[in-house]
């Protein structure tokens, strides 16, 4: 691999900096045949326009290295969640689906796309090595991209989750929400993390997940609701109109949990009408009738309640029409690549804005990563915005001095 040092200094640094990053090697198939049939300048320009178009693909972030002729690696740092790397190796694989206009004549590039994931810790040199299987599948594969079927796993146990819960080992994270039209600080979500002792930081959907199997997720619910509420009190006593948001699951929704959630409330000093509960949409799928009742004990209490990952999978009109609900967060996917798709998602994130408006209620926008979304969403009439580009999630007490200290 040419610029070996190069890429294993970039990917260790992603990993070390935004705990979650991604690996893709991007190659021109069929060069060779290319430069026998046009001569090696052509060729070259056949690059450089595979080069340009792959660049307008990512991120400013993110990262190219030359590996070879027509053979880049691409680092992708700070991922949010696993499925980002199949939105980005797609995208990729689009955009190369029409020929390129090369040294005046048309020319169909055929690239391939191989990815791979990583979190802080794991091998640098078995990620990439990882890339360049997946890449080597993807050239048989007619959607041309591939992901890698092996990424470096963390074992941790029931006991080790129990114990960082129990032991408030875990540390609260929060992401500033501002209002799109003003630049103002209107809410904070409230994010949990855990860094295991020996495997370093866990994924939180790892850990929820494992919650969720086995009963510990009304403990980890309750930890993050009094950890949020602790941290946050003082800022929502002093400024009435701040919010903070809590991401529930739905199994943690017994019977108790309407109780236990006044009860921290009356604890920390804190009025209902400052907090959010935040609810995915896929979560409305399993039992509708039973967290619809549990929703409107909630907010009858004089909480709001948001519908989160709106648009990703299991939209209804019915749940704007029969659930207690006061907001919609935008699915981070329609956002990040809110101008691509033919103009299809804007118009998709547009007709979400007005249709939340129509029914009077608030709409977040998740996942703005540049200055040209933030303005669009805000001449859209979104209502706020969170993301990399605003402000990113950070330890509580230095998010609330940072974003809402005087």
């Amino acid at each position: 691999m040419l610029n070996r040092p190069a890429v294993f200094a970039e990917v260790s640094r992603a990993l070390s900096e935004a705990g979650m990053a991604a690996v893709l090697r991007v190659r021109v198939a069929r060069l060779r045949e290319y430069q026998v049939m046009f001569g090696y300048l052509a060729a070259e320009a056949l690059v450089d326009a595979f080069q340009r178009v792959l660049r307008v693909c990512l991120r400013n972030q993110d990262v190219v290295i030359a590996v070879g002729e027509g053979d880049v690696i691409a680092v992708l740092p700070g991922l949010a969640e696993p499925g980002h790397v199949e939105l980005a190796a797609a995208k990729i694989s689009r955009a190369f689906a029409e020929p390129l206009t090369v040294a005046g004549r048309p020319a169909r590039v055929f690239v391939a796309v191989g990815a791979s994931i990583g979190e802080a810790g794991c091998d640098v040199g078995d990620l990439c090595l990882a890339a360049y299987a997946a890449c080597e599948q993807a050239r048989r594969s007619p959607e041309r991209y591939a992901l890698a079927q092996e990424r470096p796993q963390r074992t941790f146990t029931y006991d080790d989750l129990h114990d960082a819960i129990s032991a408030n080992q875990l540390e609260l994270y929060l992401q500033p929400i501002f209002a799109l039209a003003t630049g103002e600080l209107r809410k904070f979500e409230a994010l949990s993390r855990w860094h295991h002792p020996r495997w370093g930081a866990i994924r939180p959907d790892q850990f929820v997940a494992m919650a969720e199997q086995t009963g510990l997720i009304e403990a980890l619910t309750r930890w993050n609701l009094n950890a949020t509420l602790r941290m946050c009190a003082p800022y929502l006593r002093r400024d009435p109109g701040l919010k903070c948001a809590i991401n529930l699951s739905p199994i943690a929704l017994t019977s108790a949990f309407p109780e236990q959630v006044a009860a921290a409330l009356r604890m920390w000093g804190v009025a209902a009408s400052s907090v959010v509960l935040e609810i995915t949409e896929t979560a409305f799928v399993d039992n509708p009738v039973a967290l619809m009742r549990k929703l409107v004990q909630l907010h009858d209490l004089g909480m709001k309640v948001a519908i989160d990952d709106f648009g990703s999978g299991y939209s209804s009109l019915a749940y704007l029409r029969d659930f207690p609900v006061d907001e919609l967060k935008i699915d981070m996917s329609f956002v990040r690549d809110m101008f691509g798709n033919e103009g299809r998602n804007e118009l998709l994130v547009a007709s979400m804005v007005d249709m939340a408006h129509r029914l009077e209620l608030h709409v977040v926008a998740e996942g703005i990563e540049n200055s040209a979304v933030w303005t669009r969403l805000g001449e859209l009439g979104c209502d706020c915005g969170q993301g990399y580009y605003p402000g990113r999630p950070a330890p509580a007490a230095e998010a609330l001095e940072r974003y809402a200290g005087e």
